[in-house]
């Protein structure tokens, strides 16, 4: 029973079961290689026998041990383990569905499901090492005759049975060949990358000559895949265009959905086959760089130590990944080089004050800011009597009478002060006020409170 049979609602059915269930192929790696050899034991055994007995799957479980590092410290339970995530999951059942008293007795059996995820896993890691040119060879002419069938075809069935269905089957069998072989080649390109540093930190000289050698083949391997890959490509998109016009020009033996199914299947070619033309362009790219890298620290080495000298430390660190740090210790040491030379002076005296008799008989007359205060403070309160007062208009004042200009300006913060305690600011009146004949200041103004 197909997709198609099912309708939505029972689909959502199986869907609801499926999640109330918690149904899951809930395998481990181990389950799933002990599986794949009890497939290709049942296969290579005689074709009568569907089920494999207990000690059998123990025999072929001691071999994962071996193959597996380090091996297993209780394998029987491990065993136990592994069948029992397996019928869990419904890929191997018992053959026997009565009660067996021994379990060296029980025998096992392959479901679909189990037999579908072997076989998955052994396609993917199948490669018959067969040219991608080959490859591309054949699906070539199968394309050739899938549009030899469409121009033949003459009713709903034929397009369906010699068009749809083959294509179908290319798809699915060449084209993951293809995928398959490009798998295969970046495993092989991997390996590569990993033998390069191994020719770098080797002692002969000749190291770096097979270094590039190992190089100029890949980038040759590369290119000639490339050129494979693009005209290939080309000519399956001309058949399949073609393809697609014919099931466009024969509308009169194409029903609409059969004319779709055509399109769809001719998309997903389209796809693809841009996809194959994207991983061979990507992988030119990548090994270019990974040349231009390579060959450029060679003609360093060779640019650097004609005698070849000191190539083995240079290859060694191009080898390896270099382990940078940055450290700042303690600000850097000045070391003298000669001692400094010593010489004996005499520290120099002040020069002595002459004592004269002016000097005796100088006079000093010093007047105490208290009083100047004092007479600020007076003024102060006169104005604000009247109502307001202005510090240009008290300095002048106090200037005049005192005689002494800088000294009266001098308190200019202070009788700021007094002036904000003594009335309320007044805001707006900032200009310049001339308060002597030299003497500018900024305005200040209170109102009595």
């Amino acid at each position: 029973m197909s997709d198609r049979d099912h309708g939505p609602s029972s689909i959502l059915s199986v869907v609801q079961t499926i999640l109330e269930e918690e149904r899951s192929l809930d395998l481990t790696s181990r389950d799933i290689a002990l599986l794949v050899l009890i497939r290709h034991e049942l296969n290579s055994g005689d074709d009568s026998e569907l089920s494999i007995p207990y000690s059998t799957i123990q025999a072929l479980h001691s071999r994962l041990d071996s193959i597996e590092a380090g091996g297993s410290q209780n394998p029987e339970r491990r065993l136990t383990e592994s069948l029992a995530r397996l019928i869990k999951t419904e890929c191997v059942t018992k053959a026997d569905m009565t009660r067996i008293r021994l379990t060296v007795d029980t025998e096992y059996q392959l479901t679909t499901i189990g037999e579908s995820v072997a076989e998955w896993h052994l396609m993917q890691s199948e490669f018959s090492g067969e040219p991608l040119t080959a490859i591309f060879r054949s699906f070539i002419s199968q394309l050739m005759l899938i549009a030899g069938d469409a121009e033949k075809a003459q009713s709903q069935e034929d397009w369906q049975s010699n068009v749809v269905q083959q294509m179908q089957y290319v798809l699915k069998g060449m084209l993951v060949s293809i995928q398959r072989h490009q798998k295969e080649l970046d495993r092989q390109h991997a390996a590569l990358r990993d033998f390069v540093p191994t020719l770098l930190i080797q002692a002969s000289e000749d190291s770096i000559g097979q270094c590039e050698s190992q190089l100029s083949k890949v980038i040759k391997t590369i290119d000639d895949l490339q050129e494979v890959v693009l005209a290939s490509t080309n000519r399956a998109q001309a058949l399949i265009d073609q393809i697609g016009n014919i099931a466009h020009s024969s509308e009169s033996t194409n029903t609409p959905e059969s004319l779709r199914g055509v399109e769809a299947i001719c998309d997903e070619f389209q796809r693809r086959l841009v996809n194959i033309s994207l991983w061979t362009i990507q992988r030119a790219t990548d090994w270019i760089d990974h040349h231009n890298v390579v060959h450029n620290h060679l003609r360093t080495v060779v640019r650097i130590d004609r005698q070849r000298r000191i190539s083995d430390a240079l290859k060694r660190s191009m080898a390896s990944v270099p382990r940078w740090t940055l450290e700042v210790a303690s600000e850097p040491c000045f070391m003298r080089m000669r001692e400094d030379i010593q010489r004996d002076h005499t520290p120099k005296k002040a020069p002595r004050v002459r004592k004269d008799a002016s000097s005796r008989n100088r006079e000093f007359t010093d007047e105490l800011p208290d009083k100047v205060h004092e007479i600020l403070l007076a003024h102060l309160q006169n104005e604000l009597s009247e109502g307001s007062a202005r510090a240009s208009s008290i300095l002048s004042k106090v200037a005049t009478e005192t005689m002494d200009e800088v000294g009266v300006l001098s308190q200019f913060s202070w009788l700021i002060g007094e002036m904000t305690q003594a009335g309320r600011m007044e805001d707006g009146i900032r200009h310049w006020t001339r308060t002597t004949s030299c003497i500018e200041i900024e305005e200040f103004k209170v109102n009595a409170k």
